[in-house]
């Protein structure tokens, strides 16, 4: 008889990641609440021990912030992006009427404008 195994939900990166955060944050809050009764004395006879206790700490709220960071660059790409795609636009439309210019200029350098004028008025 084959025994049945049961399978766990496979888990985006992303889904993986907010639940790691999410976890590291609640043990960091859990490690605060315990170690906030701690005394000056306390850590001045065991720095070692406090300071290995704090790094992960430490990490997580380092890991925060940089995610916070992340969050505003990528703000800051998508408008870099959309400025972009409306520079290049503006762009287009002034060499467009950049050569219409041009192409105007060359008419009336040829043909004078008084020639135009009498040739549309008939």
């Amino acid at each position: 008889m084959a025994s049945t195994i049961p399978t766990k939900k496979t888990m985006s990166i992303g889904e993986r990641d907010k639940l790691m955060s999410d976890i590291a944050t609640k043990a960091a809050d859990e490690y605060y609440r315990k170690s906030e009764n701690a005394t000056d004395l306390q850590i001045k006879s065991f720095p070692e021990t406090y300071l290995q206790q704090t790094i992960p700490y430490l990490t997580v709220r380092t890991l925060h912030r940089l995610e916070e960071t992340l969050k505003r660059h990528e703000t800051a790409l998508k408008s870099l992006e959309t400025d972009s795609r409306r520079i290049k636009w503006f762009a287009i439309v002034t060499a467009f009427l950049t050569v219409v210019l041009v192409f105007l200029t060359i008419v009336l350098a040829r043909y004078p404008l008084e020639d135009i004028i009498r040739s549309l008025s008939k």
